[in-house]
């Protein structure tokens, strides 16, 4: 620990209207600062005495949205540098009031002060955390996907390939029932999932979704007077290889994926089921980049506040000055990780530094660093998005007449894969494309799914199926007192083919009919006789 003079700027903006929070009323301060977003509890003095009245108070004990900016400097740095600046939203509050005994009290004072304390975060992490949203997007990208969801309060830009890759389908299922995954969740699992990098600038409060790290400028000499303690840490190291294996059976697959770490005989394998091999292609690929060994971290306690512009994604060494030129760090660049700070005010009485624009404190202040040739990407912890989603369809064929119930067959120009066509009605009858599967079927059976067929339709992130149907088919279905089963073939009720086997009496009668317009043909097996018929109906 060490006691230092900190510079602060704190803002408040609850609903339109700002308050102006001096430095010197801010008694303490947490901070956790992420590449990927920060948490911060700071609590801070408001006085009555002054204008007899706290025009935060009415605001403040509402519910409205309260947006914070704090800014934070040494109070005297040796050199010029950037404040750090944290942008975010309040998801917690409360509020300590010291009054006058109404005894003593002189008529009419108001509440001498009052001691608020705010948890904040970057909007991400708090919005998103709240954001369950269900939603489908046919024939676009994820970047379509994330843009329709991100909200007005979070800024997120965009240099990640894999983002402008369109597909047939992109679900959302985070609102289904069972379901713990949030939209910050799901983002951050497609970052995990996709090799991915989640950056969060807290000076610009702006996310970015990329495919490698930022450059983080140029590397800045750390003073060593700035640090008290240095640890070097190593991470457990991966000990295994990779298997990419494909259960498609007309075309099975298996690629292993080899790393010098790995002990014989360990592995992790990872199953698909992908008819295309080029999709298989680019599977093995994502989990051979994602097979990556950790390198070491730099842990940093600090003796003072450092005297350099340090935020995470920044570019450091560890070298010059007092250090030493043989120390394991030396020669070496590192990129700032995190940097976590707690501060009390030495003078933590509510009349101390009343007002003025910095204050003393007590602070822990600590830092870890990576290497800059580090791949590995540090993520907040999340829950895995629950798939499939489930959600009715309608079947479309465009054969036919509209009310005949035709079957269709649609074919991907791309993989030839033949895919049914199915309606969601819920998301504007956005049509889905669907594998053409016999589904509860075996291959001895041939009854596509026909026209306007309600149906279960299983939504993955971006494929689906036909999960079962949810109907019968009209005219199918027989009086219960018959005991019957029906096969009602054929396109409309003027053109099909119908086999029941019914109950009359309680026995059993086979009748199989043909129909075509006003031509039928019929057979029929009763007890003791069997009828055959052709007939034109008027």
């Amino acid at each position: 620990m060490f006691a230092d003079a900190l510079k602060l700027k704190l803002k408040l903006t609850v609903g339109k209207k700002d308050f102006t929070i001096p430095g010197g009323n801010v008694k303490t301060l947490r901070l956790d600062l992420q590449p990927y977003g920060f948490t911060c509890l700071t609590s801070f003095v408001v006085s009555s005495q002054e204008k007899r009245r706290d025009d935060l108070f009415p605001l403040f004990i509402k519910q409205d949205l309260v947006e914070v900016r704090l800014e934070l400097e040494p109070r005297w740095e040796e050199q010029k540098i950037e404040p750090l600046k944290l942008q975010g939203i309040v998801r917690q509050k409360d509020i300590l009031e010291e009054f006058i005994p109404e005894e003593v009290r002189v008529k009419g004072e108001p509440i001498l002060y009052r001691h608020y304390q705010i948890a904040f975060a970057d909007p991400a992490g708090v919005l998103w955390r709240q954001h369950f949203p269900c939603d489908l997007l046919v024939d676009k990208n994820v970047k379509d996907l994330l843009e329709a969801h991100r909200g007005s309060k979070v800024s997120l830009k965009y240099d990640w390939d894999p983002l402008n890759k369109k597909f047939a389908i992109n679900t959302l299922p985070l609102g289904v029932e069972g379901n713990e995954a949030s939209f910050y969740d799901f983002v951050i699992w497609l970052v995990s999932t996709h090799n991915g990098v989640w950056s969060y600038d807290a000076s610009k409060n702006t996310y970015t979704l990329s495919g490698s790290k930022p450059e983080g400028g140029k590397a800045e000499p750390l003073d060593k007077l700035d640090v008290e303690d240095l640890r070097i840490e190593f991470s457990e190291t991966s000990r295994y290889n990779v298997k990419v294996l494909n259960g498609y059976s007309e075309k099975p697959q298996k690629e292993d994926i080899d790393q010098d770490q790995a002990v014989d005989g360990v592995r992790h394998d990872y199953l698909v089921r992908l008819p295309i091999a080029g999709d298989f292609k680019e599977c093995s690929k994502l989990e051979k980049e994602k097979l990556r060994i950790r390198q070491h971290e730099i842990h940093l306690v600090f003796g003072r506040y450092p005297q350099l512009t340090y935020r995470p994604w920044g570019l450091v060494k560890l070298e010059g000055g007092l250090w030493s030129d043989k120390i394991f760090a030396h020669g070496k660049v590192y990129r700032v990780r995190s940097i976590s700070l707690e501060a009390s005010a030495v003078a933590p009485d509510v009349t101390a530094d009343h007002n003025m624009d910095h204050a003393r404190y007590n602070i822990e202040m600590s830092s870890q660093l990576e290497l800059k040739s580090e791949e590995w990407v540090s993520l907040p912890p999340f829950k895995t998005p629950l798939f499939p989603l489930y959600v009715e369809g309608k079947v479309v064929s465009e054969q036919g007449t509209k009310e005949e119930e035709t079957y269709q067959i649609y074919q991907d120009k791309k993989t030839s894969l033949d895919q049914y066509k199915v309606a969601i009605p819920l998301w504007k009858d956005q049509q889905v494309v669907l594998p053409f599967e016999p589904n509860f079927f075996t291959g001895h059976f041939y009854f596509p799914d026909y026209k306007d067929a309600r149906v279960l339709v299983a939504l993955d992130f971006h494929s689906g199926r036909i999960e079962r149907f949810l109907d019968w088919r009209p005219g199918a279905r027989l009086p219960m007192d018959t005991q019957g089963d029906h096969i009602l073939l054929g396109k409309t009720d003027k053109s099909q083919t119908s086999v029941q086997h019914i109950y009359v009496d309680n026995k059993p009668v086979l009748h199989v009919k043909r129909t075509s317009a006003k031509d039928t043909e019929m057979i029929k097996m009763v007890e003791g006789s069997l009828i055959l018929e052709t007939k034109e109906e008027e």
